[in-house]
């Protein structure tokens, strides 16, 4: 049984449609995450998994039951984290959770228990008497997942769960999700933005203007892509791009501050060497490079990643 199985997905706000045909599988144990850039549509999907918004179009299950027909018994199935912070500030960190507890009808003694394992669980037992307002922005965040986890669910969801963090405490953050992860066989949904979170997941959708673009394990995604390339930073990338086609035997690409060289026969490595010593004198830096989730988008979509702008 699927943790979480999304089939021919679709909204719409008026005549606006923002998912278009979305399917997708979350195996039990598994993490899966929707990744696109600002606009893309991620957090509208998100919202009608966590049962914010109705299901409009498709199907959904969550833990082998219906989201349309079973919304409420699904809410007591999945620990949610929202984007922007879901605490109170002026209340303690145990009192946040208290209160959580309680309205999910935990019984006191099994609830200060609960509380008590999940901060230990988030490395925060020594913050429970703190008041949130005075915490940092991670361990809000810590917080956060404390509480979504509360109700012991089967399916932990979170919306750019690493919004405003810095790359430090985002890695920090990632590590103690894991481990949660795997001490509970919890499964994992998540969306994002940024391109190097998704690495971690067993499986990503990429989605563009609520459109599924591609979909499948990171590995083999990239794997599609082709093998390792060169890219020449310069000044003057499309006069770059052209000296190198004519050459022959070699695909360049000019991007906006860099010249992207893929080599039709051979590996890319002594190519490397060659063109910097061909043409050190117009090229800023070489990098070897393996081929990424943003030169799929680019693949895919024909435009940079960043070029889409407001969330949906």
């Amino acid at each position: 049984m699927a943790a979480v199985e999304a089939q021919a997905v679709g909204y719409a706000y008026g005549r606006k449609r923002v998912l278009d045909n979305i399917s997708f599988r979350l195996e039990e144990g598994g993490m899966y995450c929707v990744l696109g850039p600002n606009g893309s549509g991620k957090t509208t999907l998100f919202k009608i998994l966590s049962t914010i918004f109705a299901l409009q179009d498709g199907e959904i299950s969550i833990a082998g039951r219906s989201l349309r027909d079973f919304p409420t018994p699904i809410r007591r199935k999945i620990g949610v984290l929202f984007q922007n912070p879901a605490v109170d500030m002026k209340l303690t960190v145990r009192e946040n959770l208290r209160h959580h507890g309680h309205l999910y009808g935990l019984e006191s003694y099994d609830l200060e228990k609960r509380i008590t394992k999940n901060l230990e669980a988030l490395g925060i037992e020594d913050r429970g008497g703190d008041f949130v307002e005075n915490l940092s922005g991670g361990l809000r965040r810590r917080v956060e997942i404390a509480k979504a986890l509360l109700t012991r669910p089967s399916v932990l969801m979170m919306d750019e769960p690493t919004t405003g963090l810095d790359p430090a405490i985002r890695a920090e953050l990632w590590s103690i999700i894991a481990g949660i992860r795997n001490t509970r066989k919890l499964s994992v949904f998540f969306t994002t933005h940024l391109l190097e979170e998704a690495e971690p997941a067993d499986e990503i959708l990429l989605l563009d203007q609520g459109r599924c673009v591609a979909s499948g394990p990171v590995a083999d995604l990239r794997s599609s892509l082709g093998k390792e390339y060169v890219r020449l930073g310069t000044y003057q990338p499309k006069k770059l791009a052209a000296r190198i086609r004519r050459e022959g035997e070699i695909e360049a690409t000019a991007e906006p501050a860099s010249v992207k060289v893929v080599p039709v026969r051979g590996s890319a490595a002594p190519l490397a060497i060659r063109l910097w010593r061909q043409y050190g004198k117009e090229v800023t830096s070489v990098t070897l490079c393996r081929p990424t989730l943003e030169d799929l988008f680019i693949q895919k979509t024909g435009r940079p990643w960043s070029s889409s702008p407001g969330e949906i």
